[in-house]
């Protein structure tokens, strides 16, 4: 039996750009689900569900090393309509390298650009199809106009990850005849074999299977097709359907018509288990028992998608995919405190290595539970991430008017929080249960907006770190996200000792002292002191500053006294306790 190299091809681009006639010229084999098969699709003209077919080609040179006969390039055909959005997330989560169709009279259009955001979420490895070139008339004018294409196109795709990408004009179904010759259909073959990684492909790691189509064959079973995300399986191992709390022995595997034994990362194939109404998966996961979670809470690095123009603020709610779930999820953004030290060049840089590392579907940044989190009102773009802001100690605050105070539960008031520029994190609160990979691809989207708009709809992305219930506080708890308060009061008058101040302004008369007492405060001159307790029942404080404090020449500057501390957002005890 020949050994195969199975590689994952994703075919996105704009609804009519002609992806599936592509799909349809480039294939040699077509699977149950391929070329429009569904009903609604020959009904409606448009691709409505994922479609798989193939081709294969002789291994090329620089394969020969590995351990196989032949290339396959599986076709997995994407709905192009704007509503379709999260059909296409689900495909891209299992492509290896992409193929985006642009209509060379076109050019980009709206669902062309979230596909190429897609892209660039899930893929390092594209070529740009430029479709329907026998649209440009006259013939003899035809390779100018389609060097301008590329120009205009090429400008585009500078600002992303796939700046001077390969874009091959081709017509798959020339003057729209179904029997005319398709061109540079071996250009594109020729572009996509380059694109293949000399490295073998890893089979370590449990195994993991994304199912695209499940329907039941009599006699036999059950058949699930999809794509080997990871790992191997091999006839009779047993195979967990994590959603429906069920494990099934694998009775038989087929690639593309063909019995085999063992499936390995890459592959695509049906699997036939027993037992199995197949009217109760669609769409979903298998996996090798044990090993997928089902989970209402995670905390994922993340990072803003370039191309979406609104805010991603905390507390607001966004659809987020994950897995081949979209559920609704609140939002809690946090990150490393002034990029946890570093110089910003040094932050950034580690920002962009972030972004590369999840791109390219590795592992982002490790998440250390045990450190503390600044808390973000919003997800910051890689561009325009603010600096440091407010009050620091030892620098003078905004003197406070008379009588201005917070309350305790506020901390006595919140100053300009501290902003980030490294890495980012999102708490994410699922409206229900998903069930999904402990590292699984996260992509957050608006898809409540208007799909006939030009707006990109895909907000941020990233991957799963940690796993969390957050229905219990305690597990929340551990989390250890604070907001930066901070507040000023003034010193009032100086005791006779020289290190005891009289401060005014800091608290509210009716705060409770003791939540304060032992809190660190700089002067405006840098000086720090310690609140002792109350002075008296309207409010003031007696600071002791351990060297003292020089008597002459303060201005009212000198005299400002900031109160910079930590609130636990999620401690139970954080509007009783602060912490410095």
């Amino acid at each position: 039996m020949k050994r195969v190299l199975n590689i994952n091809v994703g075919v996105l681009g704009h609804v009519d750009s002609g992806k599936t006639s592509l799909v349809a010229a480039l294939s040699t084999q077509l699977s149950t689900a391929a070329l429009d098969k569904h009903p609604q699709s020959k009904e409606r003209g448009i691709t409505l569900d994922l479609g798989f077919s193939a081709f294969t080609v002789p291994l090329p040179p620089h394969l020969s090393h590995l351990p196989y006969d032949e290339l396959q390039f599986t076709l997995v055909d994407c709905p192009g309509h704007a509503s379709l959005i999260r059909t296409i997330i689900g495909g891209v989560q299992i492509i290896d390298m992409m193929v985006l169709v642009v209509d060379v009279t076109k050019g980009l259009q709206t669902q062309t650009a979230e596909c190429l955001v897609v892209g660039e979420v899930a893929t390092s490895r594209m070529v740009v199809a430029l479709n329907k070139v026998d649209l440009l008339q006259p013939e003899q004018e035809r390779p100018k106009a389609v060097r301008r294409a590329i120009k205009r196109l090429g400008a585009t795709f500078a600002m992303t990850k796939f700046a001077g990408v390969t874009m091959i004009p081709v017509s798959a179904k020339p003057a729209g005849q179904p029997g005319a010759a398709a061109l540079g259909l071996d250009d594109l073959r020729a572009a996509l074999v380059g694109l293949v990684p000399p490295a073998p492909r890893a089979v370590s790691g449990p195994f993991l299977f994304a199912i695209d189509h499940c329907f039941p064959i009599k006699g036999q079973g059950s058949v699930l097709t999809g794509t080997v995300l990871q790992g191997s399986v091999s006839v009779n191992d047993p195979l967990e359907l994590p959603v429906l709390k069920l494990t099934r022995p694998v009775r038989s595997i087929q690639m593309f018509r063909s019995p085999v034994q063992r499936a390995v990362q890459g592959d695509r194939v049906g699997i036939c288990v027993t037992q199995l109404d197949a009217g109760l998966l669609e769409r979903g996961l298998a996996c090798a028992p044990g090993t997928v979670p089902t989970f209402r809470g995670a905390v994922a690095a993340v990072e803003k998608i370039r191309f979406y123009a609104g805010r991603v603020p905390s507390r607001a709610r966004f659809h987020v995919s994950v897995g081949h779930s979209t559920v609704m999820a609140g939002l809690t953004f946090f990150g490393t405190p002034d990029g946890a030290g570093l110089p910003r060049a040094a932050a950034l840089a580690a920002s962009i290595a972030n972004l590369a590392a999840m791109a390219a579907q590795g592992t982002p940044m490790a998440f250390d539970a045990a450190r503390d989190y600044l808390y973000q009102d919003e997800l910051y773009g890689l561009e325009g991430r603010p600096q440091a802001a407010g009050p620091q100690p030892g620098q003078p605050a905004k003197q406070p008017a008379a009588g201005e105070g917070g309350s305790e539960a506020e901390a006595e008031g919140e100053g300009e929080e501290d902003r980030h520029f490294g890495p980012q994190w999102v708490l994410l609160q699922f409206d229900q249960a998903v069930t999904a990979p402990r590292d699984a691809l996260v992509i957050g989207a608006k898809f409540d907006a208007d799909i006939h708009g030009e707006a990109c709809r895909l907000a941020f992305y990233g991957r799963l770190v940690r796993l969390v219930d957050p229905s219990r506080p305690e597990e929340l708890a551990t989390l250890r996200l604070f907001k930066l308060k901070s507040r000023s009061g003034v010193i009032e008058r100086l005791q006779p000792d020289g290190a005891t101040a009289i401060v005014r302004g800091l608290i509210k008369k009716e705060s409770d002292v003791a939540v304060f007492a032992g809190l660190k405060v700089f002067t405006g001159r840098g000086e720090e002191g310690v609140i002792e307790g109350s002075f008296g029942k309207s409010g003031k404080l007696k600071v002791h500053f351990q060297n003292g404090l020089a008597a002459e020449g303060r201005s009212a500057e000198d005299n400002v006294v900031t109160l910079r501390c930590k609130r636990y957002i999620f401690d139970p005890n954080a509007k009783k306790v602060l912490r410095q």
